[in-house]
């Protein structure tokens, strides 16, 4: 977790180097969700609302704003267009689009889980390029949680997941769904989006016969192999009973509870 930068405590250095790319900047503010970014603020300029997320260039996660600035050509009109980027003055930033929205309400019931089926239906069709980026395959990022690691290759894919499907990375406006905060952008079977998404509905009240159903209303999670989906499950229990023990937080109990009751059902 890094600790938010309130706009005026920023360097001079760095708030030119912004300024040189948005134009006069009016006013900026700090925003309070999110967690991994030191800068995380809302610009106002001449030309409208800019968002600009950054790291100090030697930081240990500044690979996810690299992951980000990829995805960025490959999810437009899903997510805030990238509007630009830069390293230099010490920090690697990221610059996008403002959308005016709120977070997702993933509880039973709520309209917006529509809005997010068909969010998620659109980037299911995304591929990867082929060649090398700054992504961490699934594989690897699972190949601890597995039981042997060579079972994580069942996940193994070249479509572009999100992974990290909390209600703030989802942001309603207009009647529309917007993702935002590809940090964790990932190749992986498609499948994998609603599977990971199913845990988080489960968590705001749903059962397991209706969070699977919602996520079956994604083709790729409806065909999923129950095989690969019971090992899948049981990666996610360990992942966050790691979470739970190594941080914990009351939502990192709640979100180890529920991956065990999905890991349990697909045991029995």
């Amino acid at each position: 977790m890094a600790k938010r930068i309130q706009w005026a405590d920023l360097p001079g250095s760095l708030i030119e180097s912004i300024s040189a790319r948005t134009g006069p900047i009016i006013a900026g503010r700090a925003v309070t969700d999110g967690q991994n970014s030191p800068l995380a603020a809302v610009l106002e300029t001449r030309n409208g609302r800019v968002f600009a997320k950054g790291l100090p260039s030697d930081h240990r996660m500044v690979i996810t704003q690299a992951r980000e600035a990829a995805a960025a050509p490959l999810v437009k009109g899903i997510s805030p267009e990238l509007l630009f980027w830069f390293d230099e003055n010490g920090w690697k930033v990221n610059g996008f689009e403002h959308i005016d929205g709120r977070s997702a309400h993933y509880q039973p019931g709520s309209p917006d889980i529509d809005l997010v089926v068909d969010l998620m239906g659109v980037l299911s069709a995304i591929e990867i390029p082929a060649g090398p980026g700054p992504w961490k395959p699934i594989e690897t990022r699972m190949r601890t949680y597995v039981d042997d690691p060579a079972d994580a290759k069942i996940f193994a894919g070249s479509a572009l997941t999100h992974t990290d499907w909390v209600p703030d990375n989802i942001l309603i406006s207009q009647g529309q769904a917007w993702l935002i905060d590809w940090a964790w952008a990932t190749p992986a079977q498609s499948w994998t989006d609603p599977a990971f998404w199913l845990l988080r509905l489960m968590a705001r009240g749903h059962s397991i016969a209706q969070a699977e159903a919602i996520a079956a209303r994604l083709p790729a999670y409806a065909v999923a192999d129950p095989e690969h989906v019971a090992v899948f499950a049981h990666a996610n229990m360990n992942m966050w009973n790691e979470i739970d023990r190594d941080h914990p937080s009351p939502w990192a109990t709640t979100m180890a509870a529920t991956a065990r009751a999905w890991a349990e059902h697909h045991r029995a």
